[in-house]
């Protein structure tokens, strides 16, 4: 009797340890008799049996959920098929188009921590972005509304940078009688620099004709920074100092390129000036 009582004991520790609800009133289980051991036994087996029968279930729950997911998925994957088929496109290629229109809104949103000055320097890149963006919506892809909504954004990126670099397009200025390209290039709110009314004449080449002759009304631009393409001369600068620039042409023997392209402003090759404005042809 007592070997009985002990695997009894045993067996009942064992369902006690797989049960998740555990009895809050506590058993004296030296004390019991052979009858309320078999009892309280056939109760957690029918507890245990109970809670077996429930993952079982569960289980069949979870695998129809299961097979009913993957039926899901098939549609899906079947209707995108179609889709891809009727843009004459593949998901593979899908995939690759949204990882451009991801970069395209990467570098559209790297402008917007430039300064106005910088995005007006680098203008020729916000244009090359313009035209990248002008070609992915050419393609049926964009046609697809995460797509659309995707360049939607780059575009109002594109354009807050060109709003942005706005001020760092060259100011203009009108002449009043009394004033001389010296006095308006001195002035505080233009250069406050006398000596730059140089970079006045060679940006307004179109309307000076002679530096020593200007009217009241004209309109001359002012620029605040130079362009992709050109120089800004600074003092101790002469022609093959600015070609051997490695951002100019890397070179001193092509200072004659720039003397050709700036013959308009430089009449001598040997001379030139502070502040003038050369054009840098690539």
């Amino acid at each position: 009797m007592k070997v009985t009582k002990t695997v009894l004991y045993l067996t009942l520790m064992a369902l006690l340890t797989l049960s998740s609800t555990i009895f809050a009133q506590s058993y004296n289980y030296e004390e019991m008799k052979m009858d309320e051991y078999n009892q309280l036994l056939a109760e957690w087996q029918g507890k245990l049996k109970a809670a077996q029968d429930a993952i079982v279930l569960e289980d069949q729950r979870i695998e129809a959920a299961k097979k009913c997911n993957d039926e899901t998925q098939a549609s899906i994957d079947a209707a995108w098929g179609e889709i891809y088929a009727a843009l004459g496109t593949t998901k593979d290629a899908a995939e690759a188009y949204k990882k451009q229109v991801a970069q395209l809104r990467s570098d559209a949103s790297a402008f917007l921590s430039l300064s106005p000055e910088e995005i007006y320097r680098r203008k020729d890149e916000v244009k090359a972005l313009k035209d990248r963006l002008a070609q992915m919506r050419g393609d049926n892809l964009a046609l697809l509304s995460e797509n659309m909504a995707a360049l939607d954004a780059v575009e109002s990126l594109i354009k807050q940078a060109e709003e942005k670099g706005k001020p760092a397009v060259p100011d203009t200025y009108s002449v009043v009688r009394g004033d001389y390209l010296w006095k308006i290039a001195g002035m505080k709110e233009m250069y406050g620099d006398p000596y730059a009314w140089m970079r006045i004449y060679t940006s307004n080449k179109d309307l000076i004709k002679n530096p020593d002759l200007i009217y009241p009304a004209q309109t001359f631009r002012i620029p605040r920074d130079v362009g992709p393409n050109e120089y800004l001369v600074a003092r101790g600068d002469f022609l093959a100092k600015i070609a051997g620039l490695s951002n100019v042409y890397g070179s001193t023997f092509k200072w004659q390129r720039l003397y050709e392209a700036n013959k308009d402003i430089v009449e001598d090759p040997n001379l030139i000036y502070p502040w003038q404005v050369l054009q840098v042809p690539k």
